[in-house]
């Protein structure tokens, strides 16, 4: 009877063990800073460059009209977490269903510092909404 437990007991685990959704997470904890870097929104065509400092980000439109620059670490007010030199080392698409209630990710720009904190840029103006730090 004793083999008989144990065996269903693996058998319970093993089921248990494959069950299980997993994903891999991509942490951008002290990742070098790559430089400046450029998003271009596909919807708008409007460009979103991080500057040589790694902090400020500009929004250009497509016809090459500067709409606005901020400092989304500043602008914040976030505390210095992991690194002394924040910046940002992700530019990118908002993930969906990552934004604020009511909107749409479509309207926001993803980013991430090297000090693992992160969160959304509206596109219209530049406004920074925290997501969270690792």
């Amino acid at each position: 009877m004793r083999p008989a437990r144990v065996l269903v007991i693996l058998l319970f685990l093993l089921c248990l063990g494959t069950a299980q959704e997993t994903t891999t997470y991509i942490g951008h904890y002290l990742e070098p800073f790559p430089g400046p870097q450029v998003y271009k929104d596909p919807n708008s065509g409007t460009l979103f460059y991080v500057e040589t400092d790694g902090r400020h980000v500009a929004a250009v439109s497509g016809k090459g009209k500067l709409l606005w620059t901020k400092d989304p670490f500043k602008d914040a007010r976030l505390s210095f977490y992991r690194t002394e030199k924040p910046q940002i080392v992700f530019i990118g698409p908002a993930p969906r269903g990552v934004h604020p209630p009511g909107e749409e990710s479509n309207k926001f720009v993803s980013i991430t510092f090297n000090s693992s904190q992160s969160g959304l840029l509206r596109m219209s103006n530049g406004d920074f909404g925290f997501l969270g730090q690792d």
